[in-house]
């Protein structure tokens, strides 16, 4: 097994900040573009369209990574849809290695230390850029997210029963 490289995050990803459109654009009509500005447009490490927009900023397209660089920093996530990117958030690449290397930094409080902010965290562009991270080659990179991937399924599998046997306790039936 050869050694992992470090490596500037920057390097290996492409990094898009996010870019707020103009307040008077935003809408809630699902027939617009889906305005991703933070934490409060990610369910379960997931996009959850809240809020669209008319105008486009910087984008992230279907698959993307994103990370929050607003308090909390560091949340990871992913999208199933083309988003625009709002101030709160940056796109990170497209890998599921990286989404998963992302969660191991955030759980590390990897980006605290990069935070700052006299009213709330916020991280920028150089310091996710500029972030040091370790990689192994391509092939090892694909069995690690897989691994992970299928344990993230598993989890969700479980949390998923867990919810219907608690639902069926308190009403119960079966939904």
């Amino acid at each position: 097994m050869n050694a992992w490289e470090k490596r500037k995050l920057g390097e290996v990803a492409t990094i898009t900040m996010g870019q707020s459109p103009d307040s008077k654009n935003y809408t809630l009509n699902p027939q617009d573009h889906i305005l991703v500005q933070g934490n409060a447009d990610i369910k379960n490490g997931w996009v959850e369209p809240r809020v669209w927009t008319t105008q486009i900023t910087k984008i992230a397209k279907k698959g993307s990574v994103l990370l929050s660089v607003r308090a909390p920093v560091g949340e990871v996530s992913k999208t199933a849809f083309d988003v625009v990117l709002g101030r709160g958030v940056a796109s990170v690449g497209q890998t599921d290695f990286l989404y998963q290397y992302l969660i191991t930094l955030k759980i590390n409080g990897f980006w605290l230390r990069y935070s700052t902010g006299s009213t709330f965290d916020s991280i920028n562009s150089a310091d996710i850029k500029d972030a040091i991270i370790f990689l192994p080659e391509k092939n090892e990179q694909s069995r690690i997210a897989k691994t992970l991937n299928c344990i993230d399924n598993l989890i969700a599998a479980f949390q998923r029963i867990d919810n219907f046997l608690h639902y069926e306790a308190y009403y119960g039936q079966r939904p």
